[in-house]
């Protein structure tokens, strides 16, 4: 009777460790693809934040295009302005002797 008492404590205990063997397994698998699922979504929102950047530095190089090339186009208009009146001053200047 003594014998059958110990193999039964022997038998739970052997059950309790398997199932914390088995529970930690278990846990370490779910701390594993927890973490890789963290990294993918890091590395997800860094694309994400990379791709926004580069849209916004895009834009903004087009937009300062666009205003050098309008501050140009004024700079051509004045100086236009300004050859038509040399000439008009120089027509007159010739006019005038």
């Amino acid at each position: 009777m003594l014998m059958k008492k110990e193999l039964s404590v022997i038998g739970i205990a052997l059950s309790i460790l398997l199932l914390a063997v088995t529970t930690s397994s278990v846990t370490a698998q779910n701390a594993t693809t927890n973490a890789s699922n963290a990294m993918n979504k890091t590395g997800e929102a860094v694309n994400a934040t990379a791709n926004e950047l580069g849209k916004n530095a895009s834009d903004a190089g087009s937009s300062l295009l666009n205003q050098t090339a309008e501050v140009g186009k004024k700079i051509i208009g004045g100086a236009a302005t300004v050859l038509g009146n040399i000439s008009g001053e120089i027509k007159e200047g010739v006019g005038a002797k």
